[in-house]
């Protein structure tokens, strides 16, 4: 019997086995002999490896590959040292073991690397105890073309503040620590807070015109884990990355595969949905029994057959949970039968929302405000909604709740009537 084959797995070889084959990464001789370790890893043991164990496989192939050819080449590069400017400083941000740029989400990563090159393109050659305050101030009106694009100024703001609290907290840099008070006291406009959400008879309208007029049952399903489960879009969809980045993923295609979405597998026989969260790596756990657009979404997954079965006369809850796979994205295109990309996975909710009349500015994250605002307009103690949101501090809670203005005008309201009543009296 021949081995497994596997592809994109550099460095791998089988051996026999008592138990079937056994996988193991081998390093170079000639780098063995110079001091490479480890030497040998092994990496699987069985007979034939499924989906997750293949990309297993070879995500550790690659890692193990890259530091050996790493070290064949004389080591990690020396990290560019400090020298006072920018763009020393954002060189080491983004080289420094202990950055946290190096714990940066592939998305966000991107995002950051735009802002860090035109911030070391435009301003880089600065010494930093060349900048004051008026500098920043100066550069943040070309940011944001005259205080227009308010929410690049922010974007560029933000990153500057990462930029010193690096270079204080990790280089002890002492221009650091002065910047960073510079940039507390500064006051920029923020962007516009959204007041726009997503209510429940919106998610509804969105799930029934998916499914009933376009066909697209995926995204009917995905609008009512992100409605009832108060999670973003990330968590529900997922995203997909380059196979080089961290995750095991038994999703791969055209070189990059699928993670942090919503798996099949994290939805026990209970129908409790236990969930890391793409953002702060929290577990979210949401008991979807309580959540009737989810379940009307399963029984359309199911065929009409019903997930929750209540005996009406005992009250005892049936979960048919075998009605639905065991593994696997949650939520996958209705068309070519992989997870959604995020962008067309927009593209298509808005042509979605679109068809049901709802308005251009209220946009699919906003369902996750929806969900916020509906918990706080129900009574739910603000500290509940919190836990449920995944939040850190009730200020992010306070952030995403769309009803503040409403419930302004009641507090006052209310005040005037008691008002009011004592002059009567």
């Amino acid at each position: 019997m021949s081995p497994p084959r596997i592809k994109e797995a550099p460095g791998h070889i089988w051996r026999k086995h008592t138990k079937g084959w056994e996988c193991r990464w081998q390093c170079r001789t000639d780098l063995v002999e110079r001091g490479f370790l480890p030497k040998s890893q092994q990496l699987y043991v069985g007979e034939e490896p499924n989906e997750t164990e293949i990309a297993f496989i070879q995500d550790q192939c690659r890692k193990l590959q890259d530091e050996m050819l790493t070290f064949g080449r004389g080591g990690l590069p020396v990290m560019n040292a400090y020298d006072g400017s920018l763009k020393s400083l954002i060189n080491c941000y983004q080289t420094d073991p202990d950055s946290t740029y190096r714990k940066l989400r592939y998305g966000v990563r991107k995002n950051t690397d735009y802002l860090l090159k035109r911030l070391s393109a435009d301003h880089g050659h600065e010494d930093l105890g060349d900048v004051k305050g008026r500098s920043v101030l100066a550069w943040y009106k070309v940011w944001t073309e005259g205080e227009v694009k308010i929410a690049m100024g922010a974007a560029f703001v933000g990153q500057l503040r990462t930029l010193f609290t690096f270079g204080r907290s990790i280089l002890e840099c002492q221009e650091c620590v002065r910047l960073g008070q510079v940039m507390h006291d500064l006051r920029f406009k923020n962007s516009k807070t959204r007041k726009v959400s997503i209510s429940a008879e919106q998610a509804d309208a969105i799930r029934y015109k998916a499914r009933i007029h376009f066909g697209w049952y995926s995204i009917a399903l995905g609008q009512a884990f992100q409605f009832e489960c108060t999670l973003r879009q990330k968590d529900v969809i997922g995203e997909w990355v380059p196979l080089s980045e961290e995750g095991v993923s038994a999703v791969i295609d055209k070189g990059e595969k699928w993670i942090r979405g919503l798996d099949w597998a994290e939805i026990d026989s209970n129908l409790i949905l236990r969930h890391i969260t793409s953002k702060k790596q929290k577990e979210t756990e949401v008991d979807l029994k309580l959540a009737p657009m989810v379940l009307e979404e399963l029984k359309e997954l199911a065929q009409g057959q019903e997930i929750l079965v209540v005996d009406p006369a005992t009250k005892k809850v049936t979960v048919n949970r075998h009605l639905l796979p065991a593994s696997g994205p949650v939520v996958i295109c209705d068309t070519n039968g992989l997870p959604w990309t995020d962008c067309e996975w927009r593209r298509k909710w808005r042509k979605v929302a679109n068809a049901c009349g709802i308005p251009s500015n209220v946009w699919n994250m906003d369902s996750r405000s929806g969900a916020i605002s509906e918990a706080i307009a129900a009574g739910v103690p603000l500290e509940f909604v919190r836990h449920a949101a995944t939040h850190s501090d009730i200020a992010q809670t306070q952030e995403y709740d769309r009803i503040q203005a409403k419930a302004t005008v009641r507090t006052m309201t209310a005040r005037v009537e008691s008002r009011t009543k004592k002059e009567r009296e």
